[in-house]
């Protein structure tokens, strides 16, 4: 079966739903395409930072577009969202603490932007359960083709 971050990203802007709102706040909205881009790019940043598939990673993020891309960008490069990790997301805006350094939100994601990570062509064992588990809602929504308000 295809990742779960495929499915609910590239399937949407591949078959026609790019320009679709996935998130609406009051900073305003952001289209289907826009969060694959910001989301490919953050987990190209957060690769270079050391996360790869398999590192827990503590995401201590409020409810908003930062929290989505981080889960979304986390399930781009196989990462686990977790109560406990060597990496850390946390603020606002989000700050990564790795374990020599700290980085900021705009330094990651410029740090993807020359190769965005691509979604894996599959996810491992209990990986999808695993980040279902942890953020129903934005799965949910984002699977049916919704957008997210906040």
């Amino acid at each position: 079966m295809t990742s779960l971050v495929f499915r609910i990203l590239d399937t949407h802007v591949i078959h026609g739903l790019a320009d679709d709102i996935a998130i609406r706040d009051e900073l305003g909205t952001k289209s289907y395409a826009q969060l694959l881009h910001e989301s490919a790019c953050i987990g190209a940043g957060l690769h270079h930072m050391g996360v790869e598939a398999g590192t827990h990673v503590k995401v201590d993020l409020p409810p908003g577009r930062d929290l989505v891309i981080a889960v979304l960008a986390l399930a781009r490069i196989g990462g686990l969202p977790s109560e406990t990790g060597d990496f850390r997301l946390v603020g606002t805006p989000p700050v990564l603490h790795a374990p020599d350094t700290e980085v900021t939100w705009d330094v990651l994601d410029k740090a993807g932007r020359a190769e965005p990570h691509p979604a894996p062509e599959s996810d491992p064992d209990a990986y999808e359960d695993r980040l279902r588990g942890a953020y129903p809602d934005i799965i949910t929504q984002l699977e049916a083709g919704e957008a997210i308000s906040f």
